[in-house]
């Protein structure tokens, strides 16, 4: 195929689910475009692997842009799933990892610049479903960094962290991290890094369901001690919209299609 062809072609697929992007669309039909995007995505990153081969930068750079364009509708999807299944937390991932694809496929190729139109769309519904969150930000060194191309320590190569490169993003690499705290932050790194919970006197309440889940194994509820809260303060998941290439259809998928049979 041409490099219009694919672009054709991939463009089709992606506009196709676009359809059922909102609250609306029947679940099982959402969850279809979720296993046509898996493919979609499979073979956009078969046809990067092509480009790579060939030596063909910009094409290996265009089908990575494709995967992540790709991975932020599944994501979106998913997410009104959850929703509609009574999942905030989970939808909430999905949520964020929505709008991170939208962000590395505007980085990964300057011919998606409609993913930052997107992206700022994405922003406003998450004030428009979900509560305000409280963020976090874990801080830590480490005793090295390298480069995820090269391999070579990021101080002494010539790659830049977040620039495409052959159809990759540029990542630093955290050798033997050593956390030594955790703040509260206003525009963290990671959206996903969030209080989860936190302590009432009937147990702990979840800031986004607002359920509480009872105490158990003796635990009290004391007024007098400061506030305590369960949190999410680090991921290792950085490109967490990726769908599986070694398996078509992913854990989370199978369970889901399996609840709605």
């Amino acid at each position: 195929m041409s490099i219009q062809q694919v672009v054709d072609y991939f463009n089709a697929g992606i506009r196709d689910a676009e359809m059922f992007l909102c609250l609306a669309r029947s679940s099982k039909l959402q969850l279809a475009e979720c296993v046509k995007l898996d493919m979609l995505s499979y073979n956009a990153t078969r046809i990067k692997h092509e480009a790579v081969r060939r030596g063909d930068e910009n094409s290996a750079n265009l089908l990575l842009g494709f995967e992540c364009a790709i991975g932020a509708v599944r994501s979106e999807l998913l997410m009104w799933i959850l929703l509609k299944r009574d999942m905030p937390n989970e939808a909430w991932d999905r949520m964020v990892a929505a709008q991170m694809a939208c962000f590395d496929a505007t980085r990964a190729h300057n011919g998606f610049a409609d993913c930052e139109r997107r992206l700022k769309d994405l922003e406003r519904l998450e004030g428009q479903i979900f509560p305000p969150q409280s963020f976090v930000s874990a801080g830590f060194v480490a005793k090295r960094l390298d480069c995820s191309i090269c391999g070579e320590r990021y101080s002494r190569c010539e790659h830049l962290r977040g620039k495409p490169y052959m159809g990759r993003f540029c990542e630093v690499i955290h050798r033997d991290p050593m956390g030594n705290h955790v703040a509260l932050v206003k525009t963290p790194a990671d959206k996903r890094c969030r209080i989860v919970s936190f302590k009432t006197k009937d147990g702990h309440r979840n800031k986004l369901s607002w359920e509480i889940t009872p105490y158990e194994n003796g635990e009290v509820f004391e007024a007098q001690e400061a506030l305590e809260a369960q949190m999410i303060f680090l991921t290792t998941d950085r490109y967490p919209y990726m769908a599986p290439t070694e398996k078509i259809l992913s854990a989370q998928m199978q369970a889901l299609i399996s609840e709605s049979v």
